[in-house]
């Protein structure tokens, strides 16, 4: 071909004096050839070679944002716990001790057991009350190596000494059935009402006091023969949606 494609350029210059550019580039195109084919090579390799390290950088990239975003979501949960047991211990008391995640219990209306993922090794002991912001969990019943059982107010085995908020008195909250808990013999310095605030007194010894309880919901008709009153209250806490509590030294 190469013969043949010379010939022809010979020819066509022995009459014409120049080749027509067409005749020229068809006999310099195979000639350039394998140059330009070793340059497209080249080409290709280094543009798959370029991309390959991108994936690579952006795959990097990625990771150190995936590790950074989380690094970033502790931060956020440990602020949120500092929080938390910073307006514990302004409102409720000063004396917390840990914070642990909630791992487990009894679920529905009435959870009267939740496990905790924290042990006498975090400075857990029986009988510290169980608390968050929003008021009173309940107390711990056992506590072993990274377990801690608590009996929640929701327990009918539960018995909390309460007064109502601004108006004295004395009582005892007990688990009631259906997610709520029945304020029992309580002897009362003013008229119970509807949406009185009940907090944890000193009665019993073992819950700080002032710690938010409920809301009084109904107040029962009383006994003729008894001056003492019976309320239902519904819980400050929902029991059901926690992660995590704060845990209170024993008083």
């Amino acid at each position: 071909m190469f013969l043949a494609l010379g010939l022809a350029t010979f020819v066509a210059t022995a009459f014409v004096g120049r080749a027509p550019t067409l005749l020229s580039a068809a006999v310099a195109m195979p000639h350039q050839m394998p140059h330009r084919l070793g340059v497209n090579a080249r080409e290709t390799l280094a543009s798959l070679t370029d991309r390959r390290a991108l994936r690579e950088e952006n795959a990097a990239l990625r990771e150190a944002l995936d590790a950074e975003r989380a690094h970033a979501r502790e931060l956020e949960l440990e602020t949120a716990r500092l929080r938390e047991v910073l307006a514990i211990r302004d409102d409720q008391s000063p004396g917390v001790v840990t914070t642990a995640p909630v791992v487990g219990g009894s679920s529905g209306l009435t959870v009267e057991r939740l496990v905790l993922g924290a042990g006498p090794g975090d400075g857990v002991v029986p009988n510290m009350p169980v608390t968050v912001p929003a008021g009173l969990v309940g107390i711990v019943t056992d506590a072993a190596a990274g377990r801690t059982v608590v009996r929640t107010i929701l327990d009918p085995e539960s018995r909390v000494g309460v007064s109502v908020r601004d108006k004295g008195g004395q009582g005892v909250a007990v688990g009631e059935v259906g997610g709520r808990v029945r304020v029992v013999r309580f002897v009362q310095s003013e008229p119970v009402e509807v949406g009185d605030v009940v907090e944890t007194s000193s009665y019993g010894g073992l819950f700080p006091r002032g710690v938010r309880v409920g809301v009084v919901t109904e107040v029962l008709p009383p006994d003729p023969n008894d001056l003492r009153r019976s309320f239902l209250v519904e819980p400050a806490v929902d029991l059901s949606t926690l992660l995590q509590v704060a845990l209170i030294a024993p008083q």
